[in-house]
Order: structure tokens, then C-alpha cells, then sequence
């Protein structure tokens, strides 16, 4: 087979680059935190939506997407289940969001290959810097491993393998490691299958290492699910051999890392012993298990259509364990719910988790039919990959570009489909 790679004739300018960039990548620079909190990337948004709108209308695969959710939403502010601000303020940005990423990769002519050649090479430069920052740090260079000074919205996260978990200029290790996900699978792909595709074997390499000195477990997680994917992991021998390299990452990561020993240990205490003490309540097990509890108590008092859009904060205060539970406040992701299927359970109900559910599986190329269809496969997984890493640990629908990624996803099947299509064709003719 003849060496794989993107055919990139079109050459994308600079300025369109940064602003692609800017738009995924920025979520660290906040302008203002109340009443909602304003990304630096929304001023792109405001001048470029009403030219992209005037040039292309409004899209009907986006309105068909929000027609739904608006109609829920609004019934359920004049039902007084929760306020018509955060309403508002959650529809509203995620149809912002969606419109913007939409019409980029219209502007593009639907060419989901040039975009995804972008990402990738984009999250190999953040991980450049997530590199940078774990050198920096081992020789004391301040400047280089804090970024506080430029971002508002960004700390240096203590703890992980070597005093600091690396996150690059993303606010948080685990946001890290999920927006790298893509870049991670075509890395495990390309040092197993000795390819180069987008990436060379060294920034491979560079990418696996920023990973690791990450610390998060959401992140090794996307690490054995690629692996599991790549090796195709219906194949005993591979299957085996990905496992025990996991378990062996895993113990050295146990045994060196307090934070994830803790988060572990933690989790064992409250879902196997039901041990709500100060040790297993103040971490971010509890607040999975907290927020889970809020979604189920949230389901079965409206389990079709959820409670709306931007809901979840209300049922936070309605259904928390905190002050119930345990006596004290840990309200951390109340807004959010700390999972994206979390989030859906609670505003969507069923239907909307049924529906994503659907679209996921519909959407992911397991066997392509031919060499051409190759490059569908990769774009579809190692999306797939970030997409089921956000259902676990990010609840924020407009987060670090989360619209485009699945625009990408849908799109990518789209071309597939398509190319089967002409394919069956040919062999018919």
C-alpha cells in the first residue's frame, strides 16, 4: 500500500488558521466572568456569524438540531423548573458556536480532510508547548512552566509524575488530554503501523510523552481505547499484549501519582462501600458520583425530555448530596455536570441521550471497503475516541471547539458514505 497521507493542494491561508485556532484552543482568556463568562474567541464569533450568515443563510441541518431542545427549554422556564438567563445564555452560545463551526466548514467546501490535517497539527503544536512546559519546570524556569501571566483563566496544576501535571495552555490537564485524543490514536497508529500520517514518528512520540505527564486518568483511558481501536482489538494476541502494557501503566501511575491513587481509592470508597467520609467526598470522585446522582434524581422525575437546555445548575440545587449527604459545600462542576453524558441526562432526558447514542454509532467507520476509504476510518475513531472521553469528563457542550469536532465526525461520514457509493458504481460499471 502506498504511503498514506492527506492530499493538501489547497493551501489554507494563515489568518484563517489563527482564527480556527484562537477558536478551538483560546477557552484559557476570559474577558469577564458574570453574568456569563466571555471567551476571547466570541469576538470572532460576533463579527464573523453575520457575514457567514448573509453569505450562506441559516443552515437547516442546525436548525433542525435546535428546534427541539428551544421548544423543551422553554417549557420548562415557563414551567419555572429553571431560569430563562440560563436559558438563554446556554441555547444561545451553543447555537452561536454551531453556526460558526458550521460555516467554516462550509467555507471549506465540506473538504473534512483538510480540517482534520489542521487539528492534528494543531494539537502537536499545544502538545509542543505542553513539552516546553515540562522542561521548563525541571529547570526552574518560571517563565516558561506558569502561563498565568498571560492566561486569566489557566494555573500551573500542582502534583502528577514530576511535581506539576503538564496542561499546556489549556486551563486543566484532563481538557488536555482530551483535545489531543485525536492526535494520540493517529500517533499509537503511526508508531505500530511504521506510518507517518500528518505526524512523524518523533512528534508521535512527543505527543505519547506530553500524555503521560498529564496524570489524567480520562487521558490514559483515551490512550487504551486507541490502542484497543488501532489494533483492532477483536484480536486476541493484540488485545492481550494492549492490556497488559495498560495494567502496567496503570500500576506505575498508582503507585507514583497521589493524586490518581487518591482519585482511585476514592471512587472504590463510594460506589463499593458507600464511605462518604472527608476523604473520599473533597476530590473529583465525588463530584462524578454527586452529578451522576443529581442525573438520575433528575431522570426519573422527567425521564423523556430532561429539564431543558442549560438546566442542569437548578437540578444541582435541587438534588445535590452536598449539605444532605455530607455537611459541607463541594459544588464543583454545578453548571456543567462534569460529563457530557451527565449533562444529557439531566437537560435531554432519553431522547437526547438516545439521540447522541445513535449518532455516534451511525457515525463510526469500523472497516472501510477500500484503501480510499482508509482516512475516513482514521478521522472517524480518533474523533470517536474524543467524543466518548467528553461523555465521561466534560460537561461543557461549547468547550475547546467540542461542535466542531462532531460537525467533523458527521461530515466524515458523510464523504465515506459517499465514497462507498461511487465505489459501488464503478465496480458496476
Amino acid at each position: 500500500m502506498e504511503k498514506l497521507k492527506i492530499n493538501n493542494n489547497e493551501q489554507v491561508s494563515i489568518i484563517f488558521k489563527i482564527i480556527l485556532f484562537v477558536c478551538l484552543f483560546s477557552s484559557s482568556f476570559i474577558f469577564f466572568k458574570y453574568p456569563f463568562e466571555f471567551y476571547f474567541h466570541y469576538i470572532i464569533f460576533i463579527f464573523l456569524i453575520p457575514l457567514f450568515l448573509i453569505k450562506f443563510g441559516f443552515p437547516r441541518l442546525v436548525f433542525n438540531f435546535l428546534i427541539l431542545p428551544f421548544f423543551v427549554g422553554l417549557i420548562n422556564v415557563l414551567l419555572g423548573n429553571y431560569q430563562l438567563f440560563d436559558f438563554i445564555k446556554v441555547l444561545g452560545g451553543l447555537t452561536a458556536t454551531i453556526l460558526f463551526f458550521y460555516h467554516f466548514i462550509n467555507y471549506f467546501n465540506f473538504k473534512i480532510n483538510i480540517l482534520f490535517d489542521l487539528y492534528i497539527k494543531f494539537c502537536y503544536f499545544i502538545s509542543l508547548i505542553g513539552f516546553i512546559q515540562l522542561i521548563c519546570f525541571k529547570i526552574g524556569f518560571f517563565w516558561g512552566y506558569d502561563y498565568s501571566w498571560l492566561f486569566n483563566k489557566w494555573a500551573v496544576i500542582k502534583g502528577g509524575i514530576i511535581g506539576i501535571r503538564i496542561n499546556s495552555i489549556l486551563a486543566e490537564p484532563s481538557q488536555l488530554a482530551i483535545v489531543i485524543s485525536p492526535a494520540i490514536y493517529v500517533a499509537i497508529r503511526n508508531l505500530i503501523r511504521n506510518e507517518s500520517f500528518i505526524l512523524n514518528k518523533y512528534q508521535s512520540i512527543l505527543i505519547l510523552i506530553v500524555l503521560i505527564f498529564t496524570a489524567s486518568t480520562v487521558g490514559y483511558f483515551g490512550f487504551l481505547l486507541s490502542l484497543i481501536l488501532v489494533i483492532e482489538g477483536f484480536k486476541l494476541r493484540y488485545l492481550t499484549i494492549g492490556l497488559l502494557i495498560s495494567l502496567f501503566l496503570y500500576q506505575i501511575t498508582y503507585n507514583n501519582v497521589y493524586e490518581f491513587k487518591s482519585r482511585v481509592d476514592s471512587a472504590f470508597g463510594l460506589w463499593i462501600d458507600n464511605d462518604f467520609s472527608i476523604l473520599n467526598t473533597n476530590n473529583s470522585s465525588f463530584v462524578l458520583y454527586n452529578n451522576l446522582h443529581i442525573a438520575k434524581e433528575n431522570l426519573i422525575e422527567n425521564p423523556v425530555f430532561g429539564t431543558g437546555i442549560g438546566s442542569h445548575e437548578a437540578a444541582f440545587k435541587k438534588h445535590s448530596l452536598t449539605g444532605k449527604v455530607i455537611l459541607y459545600d463541594f459544588a464543583f462542576n454545578k453548571k456543567d455536570g462534569n460529563s457530557l453524558f451527565i449533562r444529557l441526562c439531566t437537560e435531554t432526558g432519553l431522547i437526547g441521550v438516545v439521540f447522541i447514542i445513535i449518532f455516534i454509532l451511525k457515525g463510526f467507520v469500523y472497516k472501510p471497503n477500500n484503501e480510499t476509504q482508509i482516512i475516513n476510518l482514521i478521522i472517524s475513531q480518533s474523533i470517536f475516541v474524543l467524543i466518548i472521553l467528553s461523555f465521561i469528563r466534560q460537561g461543557n457542550y461549547m468547550l475547546n471547539g467540542l461542535p466542531f469536532l462532531f460537525l467533523l465526525y458527521y461530515y466524515n461520514f458523510q464523504t465515506y458514505k459517499e465514497l462507498e457509493f461511487n465505489s459501488l458504481l464503478t465496480k458496476n460499471d
